[in-house]
C-alpha cells in the first residue's frame, strides 16, 4: 500500500511540474517563427516560446479562438522566457490566452508593454494575460509617458501577475473607454501583486486608472478584486476611478501612500478591502467624489493620513462642475466599515475653499457639500483616547448618521 501511494505521489508531482505538449503545440525559437505560428493558429492551438532571452521582440498576437478552444501563447517554462530590450506584446482577436511571460531589462518602444489591441481597428475581446511578470521595465526618462498594461475592448482579463518598479510618467494599468466598443467592458483585474511604485512627486503616477474625465460618464463595469497593492507610492491616487459602475473588492493596500479615489464617474462599489499603514503617515484610504457609491465592509488599520490622504475623505464638490473637476458627493452609502487605531480617520468636506472665493473663479470653488449620504453601522476603535474621530471642514447637514460606534480603551 505504501509503495502504491509513493508511485501515485510521484506521478502527481511530475504531472504538476511539467506542461505536457500535445499535437496542437508549436514550439518557436525566434520572432519570425512566432509570427508565422500566430498567423496560422487555429482554435485549441498552443504556441510555446522556447526558453531563453527574446531580445527586442515586438509581438502581434492576433487570432481567433473559441470559448471552449482558446488559442494560447505561453512560455516553455515559467520564469525562463524573458522579453528584454525594447519588447512589447499586442493582443487582438477573441479568446486568446497569454501566460508565463517575463518582461525585464528594458522598456517598451510603444505606448505600453502589454496592449489589448493591435490597432484602433483591431481590438481584443475575451482575452486573458495570466502568470506574467513586468519587472523594472521602465523608461530611462522618468518624464516619458507610457503604461504597462492597457485595456481596450471588452471582457479582457489580467490575473495572477507580478508588476513592480514603474517609475516614469503614466498609470501602471489603464482602462480606455474611447467609444462603444470599449464601454460595458466587464474587464477583470484580479489576484495580482502590484508593488514598489516609487514616489514621482507629481500627478500622472497612478497604479491604476479606469477611464478619463472626458469619458467619465460612461459605464465600464471593470472588476478590480483580490489584488495586493504594496508600497504603491507614485502619487496621491493609487486607483483613480473615472468611469461608472466599477467594483473594487477584497483588495489589500499595504503601506501604499495614496488612496482609492472615485475621481470621476459614479456608482462605484468599494467593499471588503484592507488598508494597512504600518506607521507610514502618508498612507491613505478611500476618497469619495461624485454620486451613488457603496462603500461597505472595509477595514482600515493604523492610518494617520489627513485631508486628501485621510482614511476616509468625503470631498466638497463644485456646483455645476465640469467633467474634469470635482462633482458633488450625493446618494452615497458608507456602512459596516471599521477603523482600528487610526488617528481622526473620517474627514467630511475635504477640499472646501470658500476662503479663496475672492481670488478664484466660481468654477474652482468647492462649496457643494455632501448630501443624501448615509453613514451607518460603522465602527471606530483606538487603544488610547485620541481626538474626535470625525473632522468636518464645512457643515455636514447632508449626512445621516445611524448606529455607529466609537470607543477606546480606558
Amino acid at each position: 500500500m505504501k509503495k502504491l501511494l509513493l508511485i501515485l505521489l510521484l506521478i502527481l508531482n511530475f504531472s504538476c511540474s511539467e506542461e505536457q505538449n500535445n499535437p496542437l503545440d508549436t514550439v518557436v525559437k525566434n520572432i519570425e517563427d512566432l509570427q508565422n505560428a500566430i498567423d496560422n493558429a487555429q482554435p485549441g492551438d498552443e504556441i510555446i516560446l522556447s526558453n531563453g532571452v527574446w531580445e527586442n521582440s515586438q509581438i502581434k498576437f492576433h487570432a481567433t479562438g473559441t470559448e471552449k478552444q482558446p488559442i494560447t501563447l505561453r512560455a516553455e517554462t515559467p520564469g525562463k522566457v524573458t522579453l528584454e530590450g525594447e519588447s512589447v506584446l499586442k493582443i487582438s482577436g477573441e479568446h486568446l490566452i497569454v501566460k508565463d511571460l517575463y518582461f525585464k531589462n528594458g522598456y517598451t518602444p510603444d505606448e505600453a508593454v502589454i496592449i489589448f489591441r493591435n490597432s484602433p481597428d483591431s481590438i481584443a475581446y475575451n482575452c486573458r494575460v495570466t502568470g506574467t511578470v513586468i519587472e523594472d521595465y521602465t523608461q530611462l526618462d522618468r518624464h516619458r509617458k507610457d503604461h504597462w498594461v492597457e485595456f481596450y475592448g471588452q471582457h479582457n482579463e489580467l490575473d495572477h501577475s507580478y508588476i513592480t518598479g514603474k517609475s516614469n510618467e503614466g498609470p501602471t494599468v489603464k482602462v480606455y473607454l474611447n467609444d462603444n466598443r470599449h464601454i460595458n467592458n466587464y474587464h477583470k483585474i484580479h489576484d495580482n501583486h502590484l508593488v514598489s511604485r516609487p514616489r514621482k512627486g507629481e500627478p500622472k503616477a497612478e497604479t491604476m486608472q479606469l477611464g478619463a474625465s472626458t469619458t467619465s460618464m460612461t459605464p465600464s463595469y471593470t472588476q478590480v478584486t483580490n489584488n495586493l497593492f504594496e508600497k504603491c507610492n507614485g502619487e496621491v491616487e493609487i486607483i483613480s476611478s473615472k468611469s461608472n459602475f466599477n467594483n473594487f473588492s477584497n483588495n489589500v493596500f499595504l503601506e501604499s501612500e495614496g488612496s482609492v479615489v472615485t475621481r470621476h464617474g459614479n456608482y462605484a462599489t468599494i467593499s471588503g478591502n484592507l488598508f494597512i499603514a504600518n506607521d507610514n503617515p502618508y498612507v491613505g484610504g478611500i476618497r469619495v467624489i461624485n454620486t451613488g457609491h457603496w462603500i461597505t465592509n472595509n477595514y482600515f488599520y493604523g492610518l494617520k493620513g489627513q485631508e486628501f490622504r485621510a482614511a476616509l475623505a468625503i470631498m466638497n464638490g463644485i456646483p455645476k462642475s465640469p467633467l474634469n473637476r470635482y462633482n458633488q458627493v450625493t446618494d452615497a452609502v458608507i456602512a459596516h466599515n471599521s477603523w482600528i487605531n487610526c488617528e481622526q480617520p473620517i474627514h467630511f468636506s475635504v477640499g472646501v475653499n470658500l476662503d479663496q472665493a475672492d481670488v478664484l473663479p466660481p468654477s474652482e470653488i468647492r462649496s457643494a457639500r455632501p448630501k443624501r449620504v448615509i453613514f451607518a453601522n460603522n465602527f471606530v476603535y483606538n487603544q488610547s483616547a485620541t481626538s474626535y474621530p470625525i473632522k468636518a471642514y464645512d457643515k455636514i447637514d447632508g449626512v445621516k448618521f445611524k448606529s455607529n460606534l466609537s470607543t477606546h480603551c480606558l
